[in-house]
Order: C-alpha cells, then sequence, then structure tokens
C-alpha cells in the first residue's frame, strides 16, 4: 500500500508531462508562418461640407503594411437639412476584402450628425462607431476634409491590395469611362517634380467647383497653346471651374515643362509618361477635354478648339 502511495505521483507527473508535450507539438504544428500576423486595419470617417451645405462622407483605411488610402462609394453625398431626424442614412457598400464590405452610416440629430460604418462580413452585417464620431453639421467648416477618430475593423483577412494607390497610371480595378458615372481614377506626378510623389485623381478633386475640367495636351499638338491659355485664364476668373492638365505623349519633358509654365502656369500639370491614363479615358486627339462635375462624375467630352465658356454654361455635349 505504501509502495502504491509512493507510485501514484510519479504516474500523474508523467501525464501532466505527457500532455504538456503534446500542447507543445499541437502548437509548433498549427502555429502561424514566422513573421504572420493578424491583418491589423483600422478605418477613420472624412467628411466634406461644401458651399450648399451637402456633406459627403469617405472611408479613410489604415494599414500597418500599406499606409493609408480613401475610398469613397457610391451614394455617400447627404443633404443634412432635408432628410428626416434619427433616420439612419447608408452609402452603397465597397468590398475591401474577400466576403467583406463596407459601407457609410449617418442620421441627424437636431444640429448633431451621427456617423459610423456597416460592415458585412463572415455573412454578418453590423454596425460601428466610436464615441466621438458626431459633429454639429450647422458649425462644419465648408471646403476642406476633416478625418474622424480612428477604429479597428474586426477584419481577418488580408485587404485588396488594389485600395492602395502604389505606381503611376490607372488604378487596377478604375472603371470604364462612361457619361453619368464617375471619371475613372488614377494617380499620376506633377509635371517636372518627383515621380515617387504622386497626385490621385480624387485629391486633385477637392473643393467646391461646378466643373473640373481633364484636359490631355502635349506641346506639338494643334491649338494646344490656345487652349491651355484660355482654361489657365478661366480658372483663374472663376472659383465655379478647377483644371487638370495631363500631359501626354511627349517627347520632351524639358519642352513641356517650358510650354506650361508659358501658357499654362496657373493650372495643375501632371504627366502620364505611359499613357495609360490616355488610353483608358480613349483619348484620340489633342487636346481633349473630360468635362467632370462637382462630384467627380463624368459628363461629356470636349474635342479640340471649342467656345468653353459656352459649353460649359450649357453642361450639355455639342454636336
Amino acid at each position: 500500500m505504501t509502495q502504491q502511495r509512493r507510485r501514484t505521483p510519479l504516474v500523474w507527473t508523467l501525464v501532466a508531462l505527457t500532455a504538456i508535450g503534446f500542447g507543445l507539438l499541437g502548437a509548433a504544428l498549427f502555429r502561424s508562418p514566422v513573421g504572420a500576423q493578424e491583418p491589423s486595419l483600422r478605418a477613420s470617417i472624412a467628411t466634406w461640407k461644401d458651399s450648399d451645405g451637402i456633406i459627403e462622407l469617405c472611408i479613410d483605411l489604415h494599414d500597418e503594411a500599406r499606409g493609408e488610402t480613401r475610398i469613397c462609394p457610391d451614394l455617400r453625398r447627404l443633404n443634412v437639412a432635408a432628410v428626416a431626424e434619427r433616420r439612419w442614412f447608408r452609402s452603397r457598400a465597397i468590398e475591401i476584402a474577400p466576403s467583406v464590405s463596407l459601407w457609410v452610416r449617418a442620421r441627424r440629430v437636431g444640429d448633431r450628425l451621427d456617423f459610423g460604418l456597416g460592415i458585412r462580413s463572415d455573412g454578418r452585417s453590423r454596425g460601428l462607431r466610436a464615441a466621438t464620431w458626431f459633429f454639429d453639421w450647422r458649425q462644419r467648416p465648408e471646403n476642406r476634409w476633416q478625418g474622424s477618430s480612428s477604429i479597428l475593423l474586426p477584419v481577418s483577412v488580408t485587404p485588396y491590395s488594389r485600395l492602395w494607390a502604389t505606381s503611376a497610371g490607372m488604378l487596377s480595378d478604375a472603371a470604364q469611362l462612361a457619361p453619368g458615372r464617375p471619371a475613372p481614377e488614377f494617380t499620376l506626378p506633377r509635371l517636372g517634380e518627383d515621380p515617387e510623389t504622386l497626385v490621385s485623381l480624387f485629391d486633385a478633386l477637392g473643393g467646391g467647383a461646378r466643373h473640373t475640367l481633364l484636359v490631355f495636351w502635349a506641346s506639338w499638338a494643334p491649338h494646344v497653346e490656345e487652349t491651355l491659355t484660355t482654361l489657365s485664364e478661366l480658372a483663374v476668373e472663376s472659383s465655379e471651374v478647377r483644371v487638370i492638365a495631363i500631359n501626354v505623349y511627349e517627347p520632351s519633358q524639358r519642352a513641356a515643362q517650358q510650354f506650361a509654365r508659358d501658357h499654362g502656369a496657373r493650372i495643375l500639370h501632371l504627366v502620364d509618361e505611359s499613357g495609360s491614363v490616355a488610353q483608358h479615358y480613349r483619348v484620340d486627339g489633342l487636346p481633349e477635354i473630360y468635362v467632370l462635375d462637382r462630384w467627380g462624375v463624368y459628363l461629356f467630352t470636349i474635342r479640340g478648339p471649342a467656345p468653353l465658356t459656352d459649353m460649359l454654361s450649357s453642361s450639355e455635349p455639342s454636336e
């Protein structure tokens, strides 16, 4: 009996060591590969209020590996004064990862605008809000972006890399050009500046202008001098017009820079060295002007020299 009692602690010790051994083996078998980590994706809301009192809401994503990017879903603009109180408005959803989509939510409560996110993941939908996601919509400053605090998204899969613009040219998932649809998104460097510093179409659209004009040009093309001069004067004289000039098919960047200084120094000049943006927009002659509304929606195209002021006042394409 005494001998049996002495053996019992030893047996339990062996059992415990065996369990620990199997536990360590299991952890080794199922451990994530070296360097792998759970995705850490944070989101915040970027808001813009124009002179008509329309609030625009976009989503800023913060990824530890890729940095920051801004995505703006369709149906994201809200006329706060005209909506019913306490009724949640929502934008269309954007898929940010396999089986994961996000949308923006907002509601008016008196002078306060509450906003948040909706997320669908693993087949379930839910709302997400931080305690600080609200503001006085009447007192909100006009014509500038303002960001909220961020929250960690409950996402266990890696977001699509296409959400982050990494090189000059068209975004990989840019839509086709179509009247009444948002203009296809791109990123391009400024003419004559660091080619690694890119400007997106979305960034260039910031402001409250009624029209944005994308003009594709080259210094060797006929009528370009007249067109750039007219557009530059128009942009300076009227806050209703923003001009983004895109230099393309240019054999000499030095010549393009000098031409821009001489005939369009007061407008933003980007360079489409590869021609990918011009091809995506189906540019078939220079100069060519693509007219967008204040929201970046493509309206129509002006080809060659044209009475720009008359065409813009009607906002209709000419025959």
